[in-house]
């Protein structure tokens, strides 16, 4: 089992406000230990509107979203949050300006790992894999370990259905979603994960996330 990655200066690398939580016990630690986190978003996630308690328009939704981004990564002591501002569900479609726009935040930021989604995108969004495939780029141009976020093993079959239920929302790849057993384990304060992710009123309305939260994140260390 690896060790972590924390007390570093980090660049995690998302699709959708609410992303961070694949890693935002990992950011709340890594500040604990010294460390800096900094923050990509792809977009403002302005078609996550399967949750929504009353139809919003997709401008309002970006601004929504966006602060309640912001309101999380104050919580998990996130230095900066960089938005791209690529359309929700067509991230795979820019791919190039996404790699360019994150490329300059690299050279901007200078961090010593990053963190994203594994291939599977975790839920299999296409988004999200569009933002793995991007952060594996960046790992390989620069040189940079990659920090790929999977699911502890006894949340695999619980998160994979709510996973499956939600296809009818947003895009998605075909086939069934593989998640691989994590080489490095994160224990987080589960407490203050919740507290960040409950900003996102939005998603998960006014209590928080309806799924369990643990002790743990996990992540693959990408070979590159």
């Amino acid at each position: 089992m690896a060790t972590h990655f924390l007390g570093k200066k980090l660049l995690v690398i998302t699709a959708h406000p609410d992303d961070e939580g694949i890693a935002a016990g990992t950011m709340y630690e890594n500040h604990k230990a010294g460390g800096e986190t900094y923050l990509i978003c792809a977009t403002y996630g302005e078609k996550g509107k399967s949750h929504l308690a009353k139809p919003v328009s997709d401008a309002a939704l970006k601004r929504i979203r966006k602060n309640e981004l912001l309101k999380a990564a104050k919580v998990l002591h996130v230095k900066q949050v960089f938005f791209l501002g690529l359309p929700d569900t067509k991230v795979g479609k820019h791919r190039k300006e996404l790699f360019a726009k994150c490329a300059a935040i690299v050279r901007e930021v200078k961090p010593d790992q990053l963190v994203s989604f594994g291939p599977d995108g975790m839920s299999g969004h296409l988004d999200h894999i569009a933002a793995h495939a991007a952060a594996l780029q960046l790992a390989k141009k620069f040189k940079l370990p990659l920090a790929a976020a999977t699911l502890a093993g006894k949340l695999v079959a619980q998160r994979r259905k709510l996973f499956l239920a939600r296809r009818k929302f947003g895009k998605y790849a075909a086939g069934s979603i593989v998640h691989r057993k994590g080489d490095i384990k994160i224990k987080i304060n589960k407490t203050m994960k919740h507290r960040a992710m409950k900003n996102h009123v939005s998603q998960f309305g006014a209590k928080g996330p309806n799924f369990p939260i643990i002790t743990e994140e996990h992540f693959v260390n990408e070979k590159i």
